[in-house]
């Protein structure tokens, strides 16, 4: 998470990203680190299929390159998501 790597991301369903990241912050990790993550990655392009998804890695991969600001929204796990998570 702390490299300076354009594109760091985590592949997972939101509920295993989010238990993942909890664990982290409890080594310690601030929550500010987890900003830039794309997890779980992939633009949300609604995909089902192994092809589908890599394709909406990719897509993802390519907007980080270029910084691009296209309608699509990438699927992130919040900061404050992980808190929360923490709390309980």
């Amino acid at each position: 998470i702390e490299q300076p790597a354009r594109y760091v991301s985590m592949i997972g369903s939101r509920r295993k990203v989010l238990g993942v990241m909890k664990e982290i912050r409890k080594e310690g990790v601030p929550a500010e680190a987890f900003d830039r993550l794309h997890a779980p990655m992939g633009l949300d392009i609604g995909a089902i299929t192994p092809e589908e998804i890599a394709v909406s890695i990719v897509a993802e991969m390519v907007a980080v390159r270029r910084r691009a600001q296209a309608g699509v929204e990438p699927m992130r796990v919040s900061a404050e998501k992980i808190d929360r998570a923490l709390k309980s």
